[in-house]
């Protein structure tokens, strides 16, 4: 099964060094605020990063701004520690379809260590998806990208392309533990469950599944996608391709 991680961030490490928890409060947030808009607390490397990023590609589904961004130290040494992507995009074998997954993570930092236990990371967003189309070439099916300049805020996007049409999704998770997704233009709040199953049928609608489980690690996402596929009732929802 062909497997793919983007480059992390940074190292999939628990915090080190004070081991500092910070909560983020109203205080912070409005500071965070004042910042977005004091060009003295803007990191300038990061903004010719991603002037140069745009040159290079485009983003789908929404266009990737380059906006300038207050420096991540500004928020704590242990506030950020990377974020990441993944997934299964040549597919699992489902009655001659593929099912492919996605997810978007975030490292463990003194804004989420709390809530992780001994996780060195926390998936908060997994897509899974029976398709039809899959370009086992150049992988056009289907593509995703994190972003971190929203930190400590965090949003992802990507896509599965079928011949009922675009799987067009997005997510994101804030400081203070809200998340949701947006999925062809339905909305999700994660609170429910941090999966999203879809099925496109032929007369071109969908069908969305939300599973609820505990914080998963990216190691932990591939046996968890298994585990899901043997349930009944994840079988019968995938089974809705029939009709």
């Amino acid at each position: 099964m062909w497997r793919l991680i983007s480059t992390l961030i940074a190292a999939l490490l628990p915090l080190t060094g004070s081991g500092q928890q910070l909560i983020w409060d109203e205080v912070r947030e409005r500071q965070h605020l004042l910042n977005r808009e004091d060009s003295t607390t803007w990191d300038a490397r990061l903004l010719r990063q991603d002037l140069q990023r745009n040159q290079e590609r485009e983003s789908r589904p929404m266009a990737y701004g380059a906006f300038p961004v207050p420096r991540y130290e500004l928020l704590g040494d242990e506030a950020f520690k990377g974020v990441g992507n993944g997934g299964n995009f040549t597919g699992i074998d489902w009655e001659g379809r593929k099912i492919l997954y996605s997810y978007f993570l975030v490292n463990r930092n003194a804004f989420n260590a709390a809530w992780l236990g001994d996780k060195p990371n926390e998936v908060f967003f997994t897509i899974i998806v029976l398709s039809d189309f899959v370009d086992t070439v150049n992988f056009s099916h289907a593509g995703l990208h994190i972003v971190s300049r929203n930190n400590p805020d965090f949003i992802g996007q990507g896509y599965f392309k079928t011949t009922q049409g675009p799987i067009d999704y997005m997510a994101f998770l804030t400081a203070d533990r809200q998340g949701f997704a947006i999925v062809n233009m339905r909305l999700f709040n994660l609170k429910h469950g941090r999966t999203i199953l879809i099925v496109p049928l032929r007369d071109g609608s969908l069908r969305s599944m939300q599973i609820k489980s505990g914080i998963l690690s990216d190691e932990e996402v591939e046996g968890h996608v298994a585990e899901l596929l043997s349930r009944e009732e994840v079988r019968k929802f995938f089974a809705a391709v029939r009709q």
